[in-house]
């Protein structure tokens, strides 16, 4: 487990440390040995973002370990429960994207010429259908009503 200790000494310096503690274990520091005014520590974890398809794997690259695929230099002995995944965030730009590519919807209503109610002709993006029997008898799905549409 990573901890990250912060020490600030009498003469004034502040010093950040991540430590590696087995578990169970604590961290030792020597005040009067080191003239230690002040020692924190926390559990620490490395935060990366969500990337679009890889998982986080930490690579030893001569010496050096990485997290990967963000090229982070971390610990020697940090292991994949010291790693917190953030999911993206929506950008303003992406969401304003997701709703210009909204297809524009249209509806045109007909009557029945058989007398038994009306139909809908859809029109979702270039697509066109129709709720009438006459678009399954037809071969090319297209009904008289659709015809008409396309006329317009």
């Amino acid at each position: 487990m990573l901890k990250k200790l912060t020490i600030k000494y009498g003469d004034g310096r502040q010093d950040e440390k991540i430590v590696h503690v087995e578990n169970g274990k604590q961290v030792k520091i020597y005040p009067k040995l080191f003239n230690i005014a002040f020692a924190h520590c926390k559990t620490f974890k490395y935060e990366v973002e969500q990337h679009d398809v890889l998982c986080p794997a930490i690579v030893n690259f001569n010496g050096k370990y990485k997290i990967m695929p963000w090229g982070i230099e971390c610990h020697p002995k940090t292991e994949l429960s010291d790693i917190r995944v953030i999911k993206k965030k929506k950008t303003k730009s992406k969401q304003k994207l997701q709703t210009q590519q909204k297809p524009t919807k249209q509806t045109w209503k007909f009557d029945s010429s058989s007398g038994g109610g009306t139909y809908t002709v859809t029109k979702i993006g270039n697509k066109l259908k129709c709720d009438c029997p006459g678009t399954w008898r037809a071969k090319d799905r297209r009904c008289k009503h659709i015809k008409e549409v396309e006329k317009l």
